[in-house]
């Protein structure tokens, strides 16, 4: 249908679907349509305020209005015949179909919402990361959809503040109660500088993975191309999985010193021992290490060498050659994945000191066998090393050799213990709630002084780690916003008591009496263990988690102190 309108004193010619005539109160007065492009009886809405059924801010002259999950275009006119406004209304070009037929051939999540929320469109790759079915939640509210906390979604986020957010990390349950990870970003749309609504784009652990074997696939490509040159100059898909020295928290005095020393070695390319009790963050340490190195577009690679089999870690950490052994196979090992990069040996002085002494020769000759193998293989890696006890001990214990502690302590980085870092206590508490509540999408507020106060006077055995686990339990069992004393392990509260009881130091010789301190603390592990244990209904797989241990760690430590998996 071709109308001629006038709007002031410019004449446009112009095909509109739908006029509609408006009182002075905006409710319509008349409404007729072609059924070309919008189809409907608009007529139905005669005495219905235009805001009933048409998302449209009236007081632009011209803009986009929603309807039906359509885009509309309109234009607003007076009516010079009468009171009141007619609006112009057409339907945009409408590729829509295929658009929605490309958009499915993507694996990232794709998500359209209007500018109240309800989403619009999503794309094959949003149910398969989500695990639902888009024809049951097309149309509906996203807080509908996803029960979260307005403030903690990416796109009414981006909607309200008009503003982009990129790569939140969101911990969500979808509609039938499945716990989703994903990686998310929101993007207002605007048409004209007017807002119509937002996409959400939404990636998980498969959909990250595949980028990063692309980025790899093209690098090769280009490093096979130009071999030298521009290679260095190009950043790698490894550059973005590592923690940085960002992410090290924390204003101790003494903390802070082996975080600048640790930036300040980094470039340097020498073997580096980072001495920190279980739970201070040594991983962390390494990590932020090879990121600000020159390696940082190569592999890092870590191993435990304490959860590691003593027969295994040799094949595991050189490789091993098919035939060697009853199904043995052509398998690289830790120093070829490493190559060019950073490989860290975690708990070094728990390695075997006859794998020890492999290793010493490895990097003393920049060359190694695979099990079994006759060929030698070149290697260019940079090591760093940890221990969880005083290095020099180790050395006394006979669980380092001297030769390999001179080789791989170029540099020690001491960390200190959370203990000596009173002052980090609440910094730490109030970045890990940030943390926890966009992961358990809960909104928590505050902690409560006593809870600080409880903090900074125990004595943290399992450090940060353990710190985190404590909140991490008051975020499963609280109901509030705020975190206080009842929200706290069992465990935790009781050695408070212990340790307020033993607070003077005449309680302290007779709980030393005729023991000795490997006792004491035997027995204090033992006493977590347990209470962890019942906390957990006896699920070994949670209180593992909790204790921040391997699964086998926790079995070894149940069959020690002779703890039965009964209720």
């Amino acid at each position: 249908m071709s109308k001629r309108m006038v709007v002031g004193e410019e004449k446009t010619v112009a095909f509109s679907n739908i006029i509609c005539f408006l009182d002075d109160k905006n409710f319509v007065q008349y409404c007729e349509n072609s059924n070309d492009g919008i189809p409907g009886i608009w007529s139905e809405y005669t005495g219905k305020h235009i805001t009933d059924f048409l998302d449209i801010d009236l007081t632009l002259a011209s803009g986009y209005a929603g309807w039906q999950g359509k885009v509309l275009k309109f234009v607003q006119s007076k009516n010079l015949m009468g009171n009141g406004t007619i609006l112009f209304i057409t339907a945009c070009s409408d590729h829509s179909a295929i658009y929605e037929k490309a958009m499915d051939n993507i694996a990232e999540g794709i998500q359209i919402y209007d500018r109240n929320g309800y989403l619009l469109f999503c794309n094959k790759g949003t149910e398969s990361i989500e695990k639902m079915d888009r024809t049951k939640i097309i149309g509906k509210h996203l807080l509908d959809i996803y029960g979260l906390d307005p403030d903690y979604s990416t796109v009414l986020t981006a909607i309200k503040n008009k503003a982009p957010v990129v790569n939140r990390c969101d911990n969500f349950k979808n509609k039938y109660g499945k716990v989703i990870t994903t990686m998310n970003s929101g993007y207002p749309l605007f048409i004209d500088d007017q807002l119509i609504g937002a996409l959400g784009l939404v990636q998980d652990n498969s959909t990250l993975e595949t980028y990063w074997t692309r980025a790899n696939v093209f690098e090769k490509y280009l490093s096979e191309r130009e071999p030298g040159g521009n290679r260095a100059k190009r950043k790698n898909y490894y550059t973005f999985k590592y923690y940085t020295f960002t992410d090290l928290i924390g204003d101790n005095a003494n903390f802070v010193e082996a975080v600048n020393l640790a930036r300040n070695i980094a470039l340097q390319d020498c073997a580096v021992l980072i001495y920190g009790e279980t739970g201070t963050g040594k991983e962390l340490f390494a990590q932020s290490i090879h990121s600000a190195s020159k390696r940082k577009y190569k592999e890092f690679v870590a191993i435990n060498c304490a959860a590691i089999p003593e027969s295994l870690i040799e094949g595991i950490l050189f490789g091993t050659e098919k035939g060697t052994f009853t199904g043995s196979s052509d398998r690289m090992g830790l120093f070829e994945q490493a190559e060019g990069g950073t490989l860290f040996l975690d708990e070094i002085n728990s390695m075997a000191l006859h794998v020890q002494s492999k290793l010493l020769r490895v990097l003393q000759e920049k060359r190694f066998r695979r099990v079994g193998g006759l060929k030698d293989i070149e290697c260019n890696v940079r090591i760093l090393s940890s221990t969880n006890e005083e290095p020099l001990s180790c050395i006394e214990n006979n669980q380092l050799r001297r030769d390999l502690y001179y080789r791989i302590n170029t540099v020690t980085v001491n960390i200190p213990p959370l203990r000596q870092r009173p002052d980090d206590i609440e910094l730490l508490t109030n970045y890990f709630i940030k943390n926890l509540s966009y992961r358990y999408s809960k909104k928590v507020t505050s902690v409560a002084d006593s809870v600080i106060d409880k903090f900074k006077e125990y004595a943290w055995p399992g450090n940060v780690r353990e710190l985190l686990h404590v909140l991490e339990y008051a975020f499963n069992i609280m109901e509030g916003q705020c975190i206080d004393l009842h929200c706290l392990p069992k465990y935790f509260k009781a050695q408070q008591s212990q340790k307020t009881a033993m607070s003077t130091p005449a309680a302290c010789n007779p709980i030393l009496q005729h023991r000795t301190l490997e006792e004491l603390m035997a027995e204090y592990e033992q006493k977590v263990v347990t209470q962890v244990l019942k906390d957990f209904n006896y699920n070994v797989s949670k209180t593992a988690k909790v204790l921040g241990i391997k699964r086998q760690s926790l079995q070894y430590r149940l069959k020690k102190y002779n703890v039965k998996l009964t209720k």
